[in-house]
């Protein structure tokens, strides 16, 4: 690779944004059917360092822009002992912006979004446990369906794809009203409690088709319901309720990029005393289909795109555009929506991997604005949906848990890593 290299377009918004309170660090998580063994944990992840170099860098800040500089430092897989998507500290970390963490059963991967998106990082996890595997003597054949670590890097892989499918186009603007924000009573000792809720995905798939929308958009309407019952049935304010959905912009643009590659898309709907689920499920729906329609896609790139190409910001000094990012995040990005509601797809393995892995959990970081998250992940038919929350009020997560066991009729396994329970 080369010694330093840009960040990709979505990557520039990181740096200026995060805090110790709005990390912008995700985490993907295997559960395992045994015990981790740390050592074959640590050969795996040395066997997997040079197969993904765009793991392997530091954030250095530049006159102009921030870049990613090489990193030849060890990775050092610790023992899980905090909550889940801390800030992290280079400083303490041999300046890498991703960890590898293990805790009893469970193998995490948490990551500095300007790194890479859910779909790179799911590929950093399927070589990782692959390995893993392998040092523990299992007989695994990966079918193709892992990034073997002696098959080299390809350019492609390193791709900025927004640059590549950027297409000149002319977008109408539209300014949107305040959505509804999520309140509550913050931790006494700050953090992220994790609640992971695990349902049959054919079960759900079939519920979802007979309301004829996608398991996404079933959901969607769910947390949207579960919001306004919950929190704005009894009030007087009436906001809309927005749930911003990051779109793996490969579906609609061939890419194989191990980059970020993704595209927001707000779901918005201001419901009335006298909408009903099912009538919220068909708005929902329509609204998914055209905002993740190709064109709309399209245009989001234009947007992404558009500002960097502006010569007149070339020459802006860095902390005068992370100034202006940062205003721009929290007045048109954190302003606008509810909540975030992230669902990383299917996860594809050998077959013979299956055996070992029980479900993968995707938690996303919740911020000050938006302080509780949605993740939803799919492994071997089990679904995992993952609420992320800074606040002690759970009222939003056990409305809409409830709701799937009792009105759905569906198997819910709930559990917890009980942070904030204890004060």
């Amino acid at each position: 690779m080369n010694k330093w290299y840009k960040l990709d377009n979505a990557a520039k918004l990181f740096p200026s944004v995060t805090n110790t309170k709005n990390t912008s660090v995700y985490r993907i998580s295997a559960v395992l059917k045994d015990r981790i063994d740390a050592d074959a944990l640590q050969r795996a992840a040395d066997t997997v360092f040079d197969r993904f170099p765009m793991f392997t860098v530091k954030l250095r800040k530049g006159v102009f822009w921030n870049y990613l500089d090489e990193n030849t430092e060890k990775i050092v897989i610790e023992e899980d002992e905090q909550y889940p998507c801390r800030d992290i500290d280079p400083n303490t970390n041999n300046g890498y912006l991703f960890k590898v963490l293990y805790y009893q059963n469970r193998v995490s991967i948490e990551v500095f979004h300007s790194l890479t998106d859910g779909n790179g990082t799911i590929e950093f996890l399927k070589s990782l446990l692959y390995y893993y595997l392998i040092y523990l003597g299992k007989n695994i054949d990966p079918e193709g369906k892992i990034l073997l670590a002696d098959t080299g890097v390809d350019v492609l892989d390193m791709e900025d794809s927004f640059r590549r499918y950027y297409k000149d186009c002319y977008v109408e603007r539209v300014i949107t009203s305040k959505s509804y924000h999520v309140k509550g009573t913050r931790f006494e000792h700050f953090g992220n409690n994790v609640v992971h809720g695990v349902v049959s995905a054919s079960a759900l798939n079939a519920l979802a088709k007979q309301k004829g929308c996608t398991i996404t958009a079933y959901l969607t309407t769910l947390l949207i319901y579960s919001i306004y019952q919950t929190r704005i049935k009894f009030s007087e304010q009436n906001a809309p309720v927005v749930i911003s959905i990051p779109a793996n912009l490969r579906k609609a643009f061939p890419s194989r990029t191990l980059r970020n590659f993704f595209g927001v898309v707000n779901i918005g709907i201001k419901v009335t005393e006298d909408a009903s689920f099912d009538e919220l499920i068909i708005r929902v729906n329509e609204m998914l289909k055209q905002k993740t329609g190709k064109e709309n896609l399209q245009n989001i790139i234009y947007n992404n795109v558009a500002l960097e190409r502006n010569k007149a910001t070339l020459f802006i000094p860095l902390f005068l555009k992370s100034w202006f990012v940062d205003f721009g995040f929290r007045t048109l990005g954190e302003s606008r929506r509810t909540m975030t509601l992230s669902n990383v797809g299917n996860i594809i393995l050998p077959q013979q991997m299956y055996d070992y892995i029980d479900v993968i959990e995707a938690v996303v970081y919740p911020s000050n604005k938006s302080p509780v998250s949605c993740g939803v992940c799919t492994v071997n038919d089990k679904l995992t949906i993952t609420f992320t929350r800074s606040i002690v009020e759970a009222d939003i997560l056990q409305y809409f848990f409830s709701y799937l066991a009792a009105q759905a009729e569906l198997d819910v396994r709930v559990y917890s890593n009980d942070w904030g329970r204890n004060g």
